[in-house]
């Protein structure tokens, strides 16, 4: 436990425990993920916002809920406030009402609602999956179930490439600090070090790619259709049923919209 606890503080997402979600096969949790954000896509406003205060609770339950609360409030307020900015003041609509120099649409301020909690409810239900399930778990998982080498790194390399790219990103930051450069003042002086922030950053990572791409042709990545997995995350009939049933559900349930016109 306290090497998991050593190398979640090193990481950027996962977080270890013992929740259900943590328990779960990693394959059962991508299909309640991809379930939820099937769901937030024909909803309401009002469901959208309840499902979202949802997926909130079951992360408190899960022993993640402070962490994904500061990360789903970092990503969306700035987003919110962009997005209501644009679609009920600044897009000009036909209920717009002027109140001095500013016009404000009623209907601009529910279309940047249904946008927003959609999202919200999206991005809720991905950082739930993302801190309660391992990238290298994830990977196992896919390559248990037969699923090509090829398509089973593409889903599961981006997950296991933020916890480099953020240590990364804290040695340039520590680097560029040690040079005199300030990166606690005001907002101006921190655009201003973007650039030598993302710079180093992106280069680092081009970099990289081309020595993970040389590493997986030594190994012969793609000789086999099929890899032997050892250790792989344990799995059971009723969880695959349940999978199954979810994905359909997942997909039907998109249709309904189309049902009620």
């Amino acid at each position: 436990m306290a090497a998991w606890e050593s190398y979640a503080g090193k990481g950027l997402l996962f977080t270890p425990g013992a929740s259900v979600m943590h328990r779960a096969n990693p394959l059962t949790s991508l299909i309640v993920t991809l379930w939820a954000i099937s769901f937030a896509a024909i909803l309401p406003v009002a469901g959208t916002a309840l499902l979202t205060l949802a997926i909130i609770a079951f992360a408190f339950a899960c022993g993640i809920g402070p962490t994904t609360l500061k990360r789903l409030a970092i990503t969306m307020i700035p987003f919110g406030i962009a997005l209501f900015l644009v679609h009920g003041v600044l897009v000009h609509a036909p209920d717009s009402v002027r109140y001095g120099p500013v016009s404000l649409s009623r209907g601009g301020f529910h279309d940047a609602a249904v946008l927003f909690f959609r999202l919200a409810a999206m991005l809720a239900a991905s950082l739930l999956f993302v801190s309660t399930t391992h990238p290298s778990d994830m990977l196992k998982s896919l390559d248990a179930r037969g699923v090509s080498p090829v398509v089973s790194y593409l889903i599961a390399s981006p997950l296991l490439l933020l916890e480099p790219l953020s240590l990364r990103a804290k040695g340039i930051r520590d680097a560029q600090q040690a040079r005199g450069m300030d990166l606690s003042g005001s907002w101006r002086a921190r655009i201003g070090a973007l650039p030598a922030m993302l710079i180093p950053l992106i280069a680092l990572a081009l970099s990289d790619l081309d020595h993970r791409v040389l590493i997986l042709t030594g190994r012969a990545f793609r000789a086999h259709k099929r890899r032997t997995v050892l250790g792989a995350p344990p799995d059971d009939p009723g969880q695959m049923w349940f999978r199954r049933v979810l994905a359909v559900v997942a997909v039907a349930q998109l249709g309904v919209p189309l049902l009620w016109r």
